[in-house]
C-alpha cells in the first residue's frame, strides 16, 4: 500500500515510501512453519491417534495461520514516508494510528542496530523534534543509516516554515494607518518663542500714527507663522506633502519672520 498522492500538500514530493523490514515477518513465519510441521509429524507418526487429537492439531494449525495472516496485514498497512515537507508514520488495520513531523521541526535523527539487525539491514530510528512529544521512535526501518542521511538532506534543503504570527500579521499599510490614528500628533519643528511686548509708547508716539490709522484700514487678523508651521508639519506627518515640499514651505515661512 503506497502513500496516496491526494494527501500531499501543494508542491510536496515523496522522497521515501517504505514498509517495515522483512524481518518483521521472519519469526511469525518460522513459528507458523514449525506448527504446521509439528501437526504433520504427529499425524504421520501417530496414525492411530484418536479423533479428538486430530481436531486439536487442526485448531493449532488454523491459529498459526491466522496469526501469520494478521502479522502480514499489519506489515502491509504500516508505512514510513518521508516527503519534502514532513515525516509520516501510519500503522494499524482496524484501529489506525498516524504520526506526522514537519521537516522544519526536526532537530536530530538517530538510528540503533543490534548485531542481528545489522545482518538483516534493519534497525530503529528516533527522530527528535521541537514539540510536545520530543522524541518519536520508529521501529523495523530498512537501511536506517541511509534513511537517516535522506532525512538530513531534506532538512538541509531548508524549506521555509512560517509561524502562526507571521501568517496572521496585518498588512503594513493597515498597521501604519492604525498607528497614525492612535499616536498623538506632535510638531517636529521647534516652536518660536513668543514675541516680547515693546515698552509703552509716549504721548508723541501715540499721536504720530493716529492720522495714518484713520486713513488706512487695519489688515484682517490671520494665523500666526507658528500656527502655519504646525499645520504644515501635521500635513507632512500624514504624507499629504513630500519632504521636499515641506522643507521649501518651512524656509518660506522662516524668511517671513
Amino acid at each position: 500500500m503506497t502513500f496516496p498522492t491526494k494527501l500531499l500538500g501543494p508542491g510536496e514530493e515523496i522522497c521515501l515510501d517504505s514498509r517495515p523490514n522483512w524481518s518483521y515477518l521472519f519469526w511469525p513465519a518460522v513459528f507458523t512453519l514449525l506448527v504446521f510441521a509439528g501437526c504433520i509429524a504427529v499425524v504421520v507418526l501417530w496414525a492411530s491417534a484418536p479423533l479428538d487429537t486430530g481436531w486439536v492439531l487442526l485448531g493449532c494449525a488454523v491459529a498459526a495461520a491466522i496469526y501469520f495472516t494478521a502479522r502480514y496485514i499489519a506489515w502491509r498497512t504500516t508505512t514510513f514516508v518521508v516527503t519534502s515537507q514532513r515525516i509520516i508514520y501510519r500503522t494499524g488495520v482496524v484501529r489506525r494510528t498516524g504520526r506526522e513531523i514537519p521537516i522544519g521541526r526536526v532537530q536530530d535523527v538517530t538510528y540503533h542496530q543490534t548485531v542481528v539487525e545489522r545482518i538483516v539491514r534493519a534497525g530503529s530510528l528516533t527522530v527528535e523534534s521541537a514539540g510536545r512529544h520530543g522524541q518519536d521512535p520508529f521501529p523495523d526501518i530498512s537501511r536506517p543509516a541511509q534513511v537517516q542521511s535522506l532525512i538530513n538532506r531534506v532538512v538541509a534543503q531548508g524549506a521555509p516554515v512560517y509561524s502562526l504570527g507571521q501568517v496572521l500579521a496585518p498588512p503594513v499599510a493597515v498597521a501604519t494607518a492604525a498607528e497614525a490614528v492612535s499616536e498623538p500628533i506632535t510638531d517636529p519643528t521647534p516652536r518660536m518663542p513668543p514675541p516680547q511686548s515693546p515698552p509703552p509708547p509716549t504721548g508723541a508716539e501715540q499721536m504720530a500714527p493716529m492720522a495714518s490709522s484713520v486713513m488706512t484700514p487695519a489688515p484682517p487678523a490671520g494665523p500666526s507663522v507658528a500656527q502655519q508651521m504646525g499645520e504644515l508639519a501635521e500635513l507632512h506627518r500624514h504624507g499629504v506633502i513630500t519632504d521636499a515640499e515641506y522643507e521649501q514651505k518651512r524656509r518660506e515661512m522662516l524668511d517671513r519672520l
